[in-house]
């Protein structure tokens, strides 16, 4: 028996089985009790993690790149024979970028929209940055969710469910698209029924701007922006000073 295969398999099933476990765990744990340092250690464990799974993930698959998606050619001319195939996915892709993005610029400079925006994620702020500490590590996990993440999802899994690994399925690059997307969004999990729907759908049109630019240069650098955003949109000590306190010094989420 050939160990590569197998142990692309163990990855795979670590990478869906377990991380989104280890990550609701930890959620669990901020649920019940957070504050400015709890954040800081979930952040740190995070970062590690990313960086771990991503560098396995590169050897498992060496010599293949997985920053160039597999079989370019084919799907390349598989959508220039299908124009507006090629259309809609161009139109939903910059549709996706700039609304995306609308949202952060808007907050940048309208303490009102942030309001909106702190009363849309209030269920969420247990796990966000709020001191200028956390909103520094807040960076290091963007940066690394953008570059591991897609390692991981839109690079070897891509590449696994493409059949063109050691182990793994043969469903092609337009099969492994939406399969890839789903675990993503299952990966997530931590954010609640929403928090995947959100994830699924972000995976769909990130795995979409890689079919059709062939690599993951670009969805790294929009998932990183995607998630540096929220240091824009969220600024509890300026918009809410009492309640940034209660999350800084430590607090049962349910009693804000």
């Amino acid at each position: 028996m050939q160990l590569l295969p197998v142990a692309q398999d163990l990855f795979t099933a670590f990478l869906v089985l377990l991380t989104p476990l280890i990550s609701m765990r930890r959620t669990q744990q901020l649920r019940r009790c957070t504050s400015g340092e709890a954040r800081i250690t979930s952040y740190q464990f995070t970062i590690w993690k990313l960086w771990v799974s991503a560098a396995v993930a590169v050897l498992l698959a060496y010599p293949t790149n997985l920053n160039v998606l597999p079989d370019q050619e084919h799907v390349a001319t598989w959508l220039g024979a299908h124009l507006p195939v090629f259309l809609v996915a161009a139109v939903a892709t910059t549709s996706f970028v700039i609304i995306g993005l609308r949202q952060g610029f808007r907050a940048m400079a309208d303490a009102a929209w942030r309001k909106k925006v702190a009363k849309a994620v209030q269920t969420m702020r247990f796990m966000l940055p709020v001191s200028a500490k956390e909103r520094r590590y807040w960076i290091m996990l963007s940066l690394s969710a953008g570059i591991c993440e897609e390692l991981l999802y839109r690079g070897f899994l891509m590449h696994y469910l493409s059949g063109l690994l050691a182990g793994g399925v043969a469903l092609g690059v337009l099969g492994a698209w939406p399969v890839a997307s789903t675990l993503f969004g299952l990966a997530h999990v931590y954010q609640g029924v929403a928090g995947v729907i959100r994830a699924t759908i972000a995976g769909l049109l990130l795995g979409l701007i890689a079919i059709l630019t062939g690599q993951l240069i670009l969805p790294i650098l929009l998932h990183a922006l995607f998630d540096l955003q929220m240091l824009w949109m969220y600024r509890p000590v300026d918009d809410d000073p009492d309640i940034a306190e209660k999350l800084i010094q430590g607090c049962t989420p349910s009693e804000l």
